[in-house]
């Protein structure tokens, strides 16, 4: 084990849509942050694991595509435990709605022996403003199989 006095969060998809929001909050609060993204971290490439949590004290995770993509639960089973070896006290995992294996996912790291917390989303207001729905709002018409 690493030295549990360290106050460093590591932040999975730190460039990403929930992950760059994560990391400049820390960090507007004083807090160290280190970036989790490619090619110092890549979900497909376990070897980029071990150095990217060494003397980290909670990890902010995010999977990419997708915790419901298959292979994913194995990697955050892997990654938690890894984690947890490492000195890792604390795990915030960001997951999805009534997906059976982001619920899995999700109990993978509330048994991890470590404190966790799970973000559960099902939607983000940035798909209308940067993402997937940006062209649909501009455009004026958003259609969406939801019913009446």
């Amino acid at each position: 084990m690493t030295n549990n006095d360290n106050t460093t969060t590591l932040v999975l998809g730190a460039t990403g849509k929930t992950g760059r929001r994560v990391a400049d909050r820390l960090k507007a609060l004083g807090r160290d942050v280190r970036a989790g993204s490619r090619p110092d971290f890549d979900w497909e490439d376990s070897a980029t694991w071990a150095p990217i949590v060494r003397d980290v004290h909670a990890v902010y995770i995010t999977y990419y595509p997708d915790l419901a993509f298959p292979g994913a639960l194995d990697r955050i089973r892997q990654f938690t435990a890894l984690a947890v070896q490492a000195g890792v006290r604390r795990l915030v995992l960001l997951s999805g709605r009534n997906e059976e294996l982001a619920q899995q996912a999700e109990q993978v790291v509330l048994n991890s022996g470590v404190e966790a917390t799970i973000v559960r989303c099902s939607w983000f207001m940035q798909n209308f403003s940067e993402g997937w729905l940006l062209d649909p709002v501009l455009s004026g018409t958003i259609a969406l199989p939801a019913g009446r």
